[in-house]
């Protein structure tokens, strides 16, 4: 499952970059200044950390009521049960830079389609909400086009950056799935009732994942993210690792 899911995630990557580009381009050649408003990407990257949890629980509580066989209205019963549980966790976490030319793949995606050809060729699912969720990373990306055309903000990549000057683009996703199951078997007797109640044996298991993006302009020599990028990065996986607590981040 770990490892379908971060499959999607860099397909999903590799979609949305490839789609905001192409469509920006496509509309670049019907502009009137014929400006592409999405080249400052050639010099950002993405950086992605994920935190993978799956927790297994399974419990055993047999119970046994005792009754004599007379007279008819006992009044005298006898009842006892025991209870046995166990929980396990296993949590996986990685962190991973990417290029943004290296997502960048034209001839994999076509325009005005959402089908992910790298996910799975065979019906392009998974088949698991899990990792056939969308990210929402291609509004992410639009979103800061946009504000470029408008002119909200300026092209990263024509002006000198300003000291201290947020050009980040930062997105959390939180996935949760759970599955739980129990039997209840009973056995009737002429003197007393095995497991007349609760559950003789339930399991189940929940899936809790977080994936933190952060888009930002690529340090010099291309191997990582700027400082203030980093730092960004690093923040939004403090605050995903405190959401749900007690601390609010």
């Amino acid at each position: 499952m770990n490892s379908a899911l971060i499959r999607s995630i860099v397909c999903e990557l590799s979609y949305a970059v490839t789609l905001t580009v192409k469509e920006d381009l496509a509309q670049a050649r019907e502009r009137a200044n014929h400006r592409a408003y999405s080249r400052f990407l050639a010099g950002w990257g993405v950086e992605v950390a994920t935190d993978l949890t799956v927790s297994e629980n399974s419990t055993v509580n047999p119970t046994g009521l005792w009754e004599p066989v007379s007279p008819l209205s006992p009044v005298f019963t006898l009842g006892g049960g025991i209870s046995g549980g166990a929980v396990a966790t296993n949590e996986n976490n990685f962190n991973v830079f990417y290029p943004i030319a290296a997502l960048y793949k034209p001839t994999l995606f076509q325009r005005n389609s959402m089908e992910r050809p790298c996910r799975d060729p065979s019906g392009n699912k998974e088949g698991s909400p899990l990792v056939d969720i969308d990210l929402k990373i291609l509004p992410l990306l639009e979103s800061r086009i946009q504000i470029v055309k408008l002119g909200l903000a300026s092209d990263p990549n024509s002006v000198a950056l300003i000291k201290d000057e947020k050009n980040v683009l930062t997105q959390t996703v939180s996935i949760k799935e759970t599955v739980s199951g129990d039997i209840t078997p009973s056995w009737k007797f002429t003197t007393g009732t095995v497991n007349p109640s609760g559950n003789l044996f339930s399991t189940g298991r929940e899936r809790t994942h977080q994936i933190v993006f952060t888009f930002g302009p690529l340090a010099k020599g291309g191997g990582a993210l700027t400082p203030l990028a980093q730092a960004f990065h690093i923040n939004q996986q403090l605050k995903a690792g405190l959401r749900g607590t007690r601390i609010t981040p």
